[in-house]
């Protein structure tokens, strides 16, 4: 899965994922901060929306893939970023590996997980529905027939 590859890359390379990219984040929101944006927007609320918008497609697709059993994909998340924390905290000096992050992560996880149950359930009720739809024209055909009369 391409989604697991952007996620290794990001949570395992040595430093911190874009440093001027994040420095230039935390300018911006000094900056807009004094042009009236509200200061509970801070830059650990987006790097924790971010960590969720992050995890989500690997509980989308993953769900998608695990098709009976698309709950397991909550604790195998869980497990991936415990280990992915506990990975940062211990080998890469200039990581910091939190449980704040495995929480984002979980909560991604878990909205990929719903979006993908709901995308199963509108699938099978579209197929249900032209199902239905089928079977009438079939059962409205029969009873044509039946009520008109055979030509000769």
């Amino acid at each position: 899965m391409s989604a697991s590859a952007v996620v290794a890359k990001i949570t395992f390379s040595a430093g911190p994922p874009d440093l001027a990219g994040q420095l230039a984040l935390r300018e911006f929101l000094f900056r807009a901060h004094q042009q009236g944006l509200p200061t509970w927007i801070t830059f650990g609320k987006i790097e924790f929306a971010a960590n969720i918008l992050m995890f989500i497609p690997i509980g989308f697709f993953g769900a998608l893939c695990l098709s009976r059993f698309r709950w397991l994909i909550i604790p195998i998340v869980i497990a991936a970023s415990a280990t992915i924390e506990f990975v940062q905290s211990t080998r890469l000096p200039e990581r910091v590996g939190t449980p704040r992050d495995v929480v984002a992560n979980t909560i991604g996880a878990v909205l990929g997980l719903i979006m993908a149950c709901l995308l199963v359930a509108l699938v099978g009720l579209m197929a249900r529905t032209r199902a239905d739809a089928r079977a009438d024209a079939v059962l409205s055909a029969d009873a044509n027939r039946a009520v008109t009369p055979a030509a000769g």
